[in-house]
């Protein structure tokens, strides 16, 4: 699965000591909170320590928007030094291990070979195999849980098709964008489908104007995107402009048309482009700049795959590919 569709809640003062074999993480939807260290390893969840936002509560089989990440034994170190130091904690646990094997799963691929081999451990039989169907792609004709994303991609093309917006009212068109966001779980509900119900009445219209213009306007898909981000009005719980993140920005398109566009996680495209050797974006911020470049890292992807013998249906099945092999922990 992609994105959790939970909340982390924030937690009290929780007197445990750090898992003996610490695992560093960042929330893809909130790099603002830093690095973040797992501090207590539940049967079903994890508390997490994040430098710049404290601890948290995941469920572990919802928890995909946590991105494994790696830090050298200094930078571990220091980690495990705040984490055990905040308040509460203090003495509370003896200097967890800083060695080779704490240094977490690798950030990137060496090779796209490795890539593959990867992934295949994951899925047997690659895309067309039961595992990938069942837990990823989903079956054709299928809805609910067993649809997946092929039963987003046929709704994101009946509820935004250019027939809906041209005779669907403001409100219902608005009640359609949020559907898909809802969809799959390629989208952390946070910058999704509660952050884009935040839009006020006042500013729909104008959000839905740049939405139909993504989706069927002329010209270049990448200026359109940024275009479509600038439509956007959304505000967090202060009341204060929220910029679109990179899943949010990029999902409709992907879904409507897979065999063009493709939905961006900005920190596993980016390990996907030190991968296939392409240089690394410079940008952070939603952009065509930036889309186009993350667009040449998937369709070099999808060559490549093909070229090993594997049979991505579209760009939805490349993401997945980028997404799950960065998001999991090769052994």
């Amino acid at each position: 699965m992609d994105t959790a569709p939970t909340m982390p809640e924030t937690m009290g003062m929780i007197t445990a000591r750090p898992s003996t074999t610490p695992r560093t993480l960042q929330h893809e939807g909130q790099p603002d909170w830093g690095t973040g260290l797992v501090v207590q390893d539940l049967p079903r969840h994890w508390v997490i320590f994040f430098e710049h936002a404290g601890e948290k509560k995941f469920v572990k089989e919802l928890a995909t928007c946590l991105l494994p990440i790696t830090l050298d034994p200094v930078a571990m170190a220091a980690l495990q030094t705040k984490a055990l130091n905040r308040p509460g904690q203090a003495g509370a646990a003896k200097k967890a291990r800083t060695g080779p094997r704490a240094a977490g799963a690798k950030a990137v691929f060496a090779t796209t070979g490795e890539q593959i081999a990867f992934f295949e451990t994951l899925f047997p039989g690659g895309f067309a195999g039961k595992v990938f169907i069942k837990d990823e792609r989903g079956l054709a004709g299928a809805t609910g849980k067993e649809g997946h994303k092929e039963a987003a991609i046929v709704l994101a093309q009946q509820l935004l098709s250019p027939e809906r917006f041209e005779s669907d009212d403001t409100e219902t068109l608005f009640e359609s964008a949020k559907k898909v966001l809802q969809a799959t779980t390629m989208v952390f509900p946070m910058e999704g489908a509660i952050r884009f119900s935040t839009i006020d009445e006042a500013s729909r219209g104008a959000a839905l104007e740049g939405l139909k213009n993504l989706l069927h306007g002329e010209g270049d898909y990448a200026a359109r995107l940024e275009s479509f981000v600038g439509a956007i009005n959304m505000t967090d719980k202060a009341g204060a402009a929220k910029a679109a993140t990179w899943p949010f920005a990029t999902i409709f398109g992907a879904l409507f048309n897979p065999n063009e566009f493709v939905c961006v996680k900005p920190t596993a495209f980016k390990r996907q482009a030190s991968t296939v050797g392409i240089p690394a974006a410079t940008t952070s911020a939603v952009s065509a700049i930036g889309y186009r470049h993350f667009l040449e890292v998937a369709t070099k992807t999808g060559e490549l795959l093909r070229a090993a013998g594997h049979e991505p249906r579209d760009l939805v099945d490349v993401y997945t590919f980028i997404w799950r092999t960065h998001h999991e922990k090769p052994k």
